[in-house]
């Protein structure tokens, strides 16, 4: 056998049978596969819907799970991307073929450690929904409660190790090309979002973060407004999480919530009023709260499910977001920057006075928004978002971008239910606010700490 021939098996060998490299192969034949067509339209050769972006979001969804999470994530991140790139991206479709029933009741057994059909009277055989990480059915305990049980897919973890640690070399190289990309820090960026998956692929925690939702809503007494689930410990691990089953409509179901809610413009507030208490009071908020994961129940409560990704913040964190909303909810920019900086996202020689002006000329605007000015904020904000970035050598801490993402997802709803209304200016959301303020600097004081200032202001936009 020629040398030659028997290093080249022998590599082939090495290829198949390591996982990052098998990977790497893959990788290359699916990225060949999908980008081929965007080359030919570039030579006038396809049809023209093919672009750049469609090519490479179709690659990421054959690629499955790792690829499908950082697509969604490019999606919610406009201020690093272009408009046509992100939108394209929130076309990422985290839906696959479902298990078969013989692959669930395997994985179930292994997991709880006796077979279905006597940990369950009833498991349904067509899922109620087939994801990349997971799939859930419907189920039915012994004494006759209905639940929901969620199955991780097997093999999962081995292909987000290969696929995370070559995303890693990827952006190592690609930041070694460029002056933007070494700015952005692409590689912490993967490391952030491999810590991410990994708590999503955890359902141990994800059941911790359910019972602390609960308590929190319990604590402040708000359990007449929202709820998460109520967890089987007795039927969950890291891998099967089991859950009381609920029933309701989807936020995004106009005629559904009209069925169910009488004043809509008080779900938003009650909407709002979650999110902020989580944040200020709890230091953690649901990390992704698009209109799957939001509910409205049949009594008229929110129902918030899908607790795999969590914002979390340290004290200090917690602070200083309370600081930026403070400054906004005041219009006070100087303390906006002071917050900005505070969250170690500019060096330390930013030329300040001009920092505290982009900061007041981006930021401050927002609070006179509704959602029917949705044009300014892609058209304005973002685009002075990204210039403040680049001219100051800024990077927002990934816990505050994600509050922004998940504001975007509150603007959707408002957009639907009732495009007048606005958080920082209706008087009921402002008053509930500033309970919260109040909770929040109590706290601050039991510390020890200076209470973070707060002054409503009716409106910063001029009369027209």
């Amino acid at each position: 056998m020629n040398w030659t021939l028997g290093v080249s098996i022998g590599l082939l060998v090495l290829v198949l049978a390591l996982p990052v490299p098998r990977r790497m192969l893959v990788m290359t034949l699916v990225f060949t596969r999908r980008l081929f067509p965007a080359l030919l339209r570039k030579l006038g050769m396809w049809r023209r819907d093919r672009t750049l972006a469609r090519s490479l979001r179709l690659a990421f969804e054959d690629l499955g799970p790792t690829f499908i999470k950082f697509g969604q994530m490019i999606a919610s991140s406009p201020t690093a991307f272009p408009k046509h790139v992100s939108e394209e991206f929130g076309r990422c479709l985290d839906s696959v073929r479902p298990m078969p029933r013989h692959t669930v009741f395997k994985l179930l057994e292994r997991e709880l450690g006796a077979p279905a059909g006597r940990l369950f009277a009833e498991v349904e055989e067509e899922p109620l929904a087939s994801a990349s990480i997971a799939q859930v059915h419907a189920a039915k305990l012994g004494d006759g409660t209905h639940v929901v049980v969620k199955v991780q897919r097997p093999g999962l973890r081995r292909r987000v190790s290969a696929d995370t640690r070559i995303l890693r070399l990827l952006g190592r190289l690609a930041m070694r090309l460029s002056a933007d990309l070494r700015r952005a820090n692409l590689t912490a960026i993967v490391d952030d979002f491999e810590r991410t998956l990994a708590e999503e692929m955890d359902f141990e925690r994800e059941a911790s973060n359910i019972k602390g939702f609960n308590a929190l809503l319990n604590d402040h007494e708000m359990s007449g407004i929202a709820c998460a689930p109520a967890v089987h410990d007795a039927l969950t691990t890291e891998r099967v999480l089991t859950m009381e089953r609920f029933y309701g409509c989807r936020i995004d179901d106009k005629e559904g919530v009209a069925a169910r809610v009488t004043d809509v413009q008080q779900m938003l507030r009650d909407t709002s009023h979650v999110f902020w208490t989580c944040v200020f009071l709890g230091g953690f908020f649901h990390g992704d709260i698009h209109a799957g994961n939001i509910m409205i129940l049949d009594d008229g409560r929110l129902g918030y499910i899908d607790f795999g990704i969590m914002g979390r913040f340290s004290d200090a964190n917690r602070v200083a977001i309370a600081h930026w909303v403070g400054a906004l909810v005041s219009a006070d920019g100087e303390q906006m920057a002071v917050a900005i900086r505070s969250m170690g996202a500019v060096p330390d020689d930013v030329d300040w006075p001009a920092f505290v002006e982009d900061v007041t000329q981006s930021f401050i605007p927002l609070r006179d928004l509704t959602v029917e000015d949705v044009e300014l904020i892609e058209k304005e904000f973002f685009p002075k978002l990204r210039r403040l970035m680049h001219t100051h050598d800024a990077r927002l801490p990934a816990p505050f971008v994600l509050i922004l993402k998940q504001l975007t997802y509150v603007s959707r709803y408002v957009l639907l239910h009732d495009p007048s209304y606005n958080e920082n200016t209706d008087p009921r959301s402002q008053a509930t606010f500033v309970k919260i303020f109040m909770k929040f600097n109590a706290w601050r004081v039991s510390v020890g700490a200076p209470a973070v200032a707060i002054t409503p202001v009716l409106s910063t936009r001029p009369r027209r």
